[in-house]
């Protein structure tokens, strides 16, 4: 009966309609709906009489005061909650609530009551208010959306002074907020100190705990002779690391040869950082909480100590290191024919960087004569590579030109240069390569049916997709789309064919916005974007948990399977939650590294304010357009700042006065007008606007 009544309060809550619509006597419906009020499944107003089901969500605050609360449940829209909703209520807290339908707005959430804060500690810096003289110390919040301050007791406040950057742990009272300072960070005004209140923010912190360190201090720092016994010996192989110039930890080198029968056997061979991360341990529990390492401007925050990262876990050049090795023999049109995956040991002949076999694929003699020894190599890798790419594009397998961006700080901390970064014949060799060790990884262990961390891409919604090929079709794209599921290969093709660098740009912008974000997760899905069948990470163990799982999976279920039982009931049982818990932590690094990003672009910009640059529409919105420059760094051009009565047109993305139209893609001419590092916020004027406001000729 109660799970007759919750159904059919999704559109009923009278009393009195209830029980007619169920056909059961006042008395039997009211005993029913007070079991459910005690059960917190529906909520009753004393005032109005009315019954509510009772929803659990988690605030997500706007900065201007209201905010929404998100439900666990796929496709359910997110609940506005009014600002008069949220004393007392912070963003990230868990919160049962109703839905009530004002008489002049839409549907809004009524909060019942909060199950669990969002935030048990608070980052920030401490400031001082004086009320009537007497000075009353607070921690000030450094999140926008946790935009709170706590109170700190003067005993309580140590060697802490105005300006300086804590940790403290929150207590909630009735009206306000409390904090005790658990640690001391350095001060508002450090070098570097923007970034790790970003990054702490998020949930990532450089240094890791005593129980961790401990554990690391019995690490060796050399690979010792036992334990290389039962490895396959690599040393007698070529095998070479190529990573970027300010690269320390090396998780993966390569080697190639030619076959007798004309064939490439290809050799990934990736560090076993499962040999020194045992299962459960504090290493282990602490890597699984980080999921990732965060890279953030000139810095790292990794998910395993230095000791490993960079030490005895990276492929360092003439050194043993134990390894994971997928060796691949591969036909002349890409084709995979045979595989082997094996624990060894190498030692890296030569620590390449990018740049160097950039150099030496151009020719560069000097280059040429240094490494001479694999130059006959680097050539075979860079045909092999070709030979990969050609057959992954074959399939409809999607490159989207996505520009990087790197950051020079001074030692201030302040950005000092921005430089675009350029991928050569060398970036994506490497790449090829890895891509088709993860491929081959994970096809061998979907077949031997084994558990596995898959690294899926979904379909994305295709209603979504179609809305944009009918944009792109203003930008010169002339095929018909078919009414059945796109297939990669049709995005693959409209980038290809939308020339035009203005275009591509956009064309590139919207199509990645109308994909899915890849996840892991134990279910084979696929990877759509690559169009692969079968996918997952296994070439980064040093800065990705997902990748040190994988490893793991594969020396207990396939190369020492002794208790092969007792370790398919565990990932049976909890693999699915580590990956979950891997693309949440992946989530947040991305989200970490943009707001790193942003601020250091809005900083940088504080020095060019008044300047003139040209930039690119790169997205209309009803509010405005923003505009990238070619520098990486995007600012707003707010409506209200427009000169005239501009409307938006959502079916062609524009914004339109009658005489002129802006649109995706249009090279513009503006003016910075405003930048706020704290805010992370830039604004624009068109160059035009600009001058007729502060009359200039």
């Amino acid at each position: 009966m109660k799970d007759r009544i919750l159904k059919m309060m999704e559109s009923v809550t009278s009393f009195q309609a209830l029980s007619k619509k169920l056909n059961i006597s006042k008395a039997n419906l009211k005993d029913q709906m007070n079991e459910l009020v005690k059960e917190n499944k529906v909520y009753l107003d004393n005032e109005t009489g009315f019954y509510y089901l009772v929803k659990t969500g988690t605030i997500i605050m706007n900065t201007k005061g209201f905010g929404f609360i998100k439900t666990d449940t796929i496709d359910e829209d997110d609940y506005y909650v009014p600002d008069y909703e949220l004393n007392d209520i912070y963003d990230g807290d868990l919160v049962t609530f109703y839905v009530e339908k004002g008489y002049h707005e839409k549907p809004f959430a009524k909060i019942v009551k909060v199950i669990k804060r969002g935030h048990e500690k608070i980052i920030g810096q401490i400031i001082i208010k004086r009320v009537k003289g007497d000075p009353k110390y607070y921690i000030l919040s450094n999140d926008n959306k946790f935009n709170v301050k706590a109170r700190v007791k003067i005993k309580d406040l140590g060697n802490a002074v105005e300006g300086t950057v804590v940790i403290g742990t929150l207590k909630y009272l009735k009206n306000s907020l409390e904090a005790s300072i658990d640690q001391v960070l350095g001060h508002i005004d450090d070098p570097g100190m923007d970034i790790s209140l970003i990054a702490l923010k998020y949930g990532f912190e450089a240094k890791f705990s005593d129980d961790v360190m401990a554990e690391v201090d019995k690490v060796n720092t050399e690979v010792l002779e036992s334990e290389l016994k039962n490895r396959v010996d690599f040393t007698n192989k070529t095998i070479i690391t190529i990573d970027g110039d300010d690269s320390k930890d090396f998780d993966d080198a390569v080697s190639l040869k030619l076959l007798d029968n004309g064939n490439y056997e290809l050799g990934v061979y990736i560090a076993d950082v499962s040999h020194y991360v045992k299962f459960d341990s504090e290493l282990d529990m602490e890597a699984k909480k980080r999921g990732t390492s965060v890279y953030l401007a000139s810095t790292v925050i990794p998910m395993l100590p230095h000791k490993l990262s960079n030490g005895i876990c990276s492929l360092n050049e003439d050194v043993i290191r134990l390894v994971l090795a997928c060796t691949m023999e591969i036909d002349l049109k890409g084709n995979l024919k045979s595989y082997d995956i094996k624990e060894g040991y190498i030692k890296s002949k030569h620590r390449m960087t990018y740049n160097k076999v950039n150099q030496i694929l151009k020719g560069n003699t000097t280059l040429i004569e240094e490494y001479n020894d694999i130059y006959d190599m680097i050539l075979k890798m860079n045909d092999l590579a070709h030979i990969i790419r050609r057959r992954r594009e074959k399939k409809g397998g999607i490159e989207f030109e996505v520009a990087e961006y790197k950051i020079d700080l001074n030692t201030d901390g302040s950005p000092k240069e921005i430089k675009i970064r350029t991928r050569g014949d060398a970036e994506m060799l490497i790449e090829d390569f890895m891509l088709q060790a993860n491929e081959t990884v994970s096809y061998h262990l979907s077949i031997m049916e084994l558990p596995c961390v898959y690294r899926v891409h979904e379909k994305p919604d295709q209603e979504k997709l179609r809305n944009v090929f009918t944009l792109l079709s203003n930008l010169g794209y002339t095929n018909k789309v078919s009414q059945n599921d796109i297939h990669p290969k049709v995005i693959q093709e409209a980038l290809k064919s939308i020339e035009d660098e203005t275009n591509s740009f956009i064309a590139n912008q919207m199509l990645l916005r109308a994909m899915m974000k890849a996840k892991y997760t134990t279910q084979n899905l696929g990877h759509y974007g690559l169009s692969m069948q079968y996918y997952s990470h296994f070439t980064s163990p040093i800065r990705r948990y997902p990748d040190l799982i994988l490893h793991r999976i594969i020396k207990e279920c396939l190369l020492h399977p002794t208790k092969l039982n007792q370790r398919l009931n565990y990932y049976n049982e909890n693999l699915e939650l580590i990956c979950v818990s891997n693309s949440i932590s992946e989530r947040k690094a991305i989200e970490c590294e943009r707001e790193v990003n942003d601020m250091l672009f809005a900083w940088y910009m504080q020095s060019h304010i008044n300047e003139t640059y040209e930039g690119m529409i790169s997205s209309v919105l009803s509010f405005g357009m923003f505009v990238s420059l070619n520098n990486g760094v995007e600012g707003l051009i707010h409506i209200r700042n427009l000169d005239g009565y501009f409307v938006f047109d959502e079916k062609n993305l524009t914004l339109t006065n009658g005489t002129k139209t802006y649109k995706l893609g249009d090279k513009i001419k503006i003016v910075v007008t405003a930048s706020n590092r704290n805010t992370r916020q830039i604004d624009f004027l068109l160059e035009e606007d600009y001058n007729k406001l502060y009359g200039v000729n």
